[in-house]
């Protein structure tokens, strides 16, 4: 995997934990919309696969007492 970039924003002191989910999904469903302003992918890198070309955002889910690192691949239609 290549990092790309990030969606973070630098001038946002904290990004928002709020989420983006008109239909009603959750952020981890297949069918969730990628809202690049909204939790999880404000907090988010972009990377590309070196064999398939395909692009996933990754971000850290913070539990209670675990840190979980998450991938999503980037589908065009999703993003709002």
């Amino acid at each position: 995997m290549e990092l790309l970039g990030t969606l973070r924003a630098e001038e946002e002191a904290e990004p928002t934990y709020e989420e983006f989910h008109p239909a009603g999904t959750r952020y981890d469903s297949p069918q969730a919309p990628i809202a690049v302003d909204w939790f999880p992918f404000n907090r988010s890198d972009v990377y590309r696969c070196a064999r398939c070309q395909r692009l996933f955002l990754r971000y850290t889910e913070y539990g209670g007492y675990y840190i979980d690192h998450r991938v999503r691949r980037v589908d065009a239609a999703l993003i709002v």
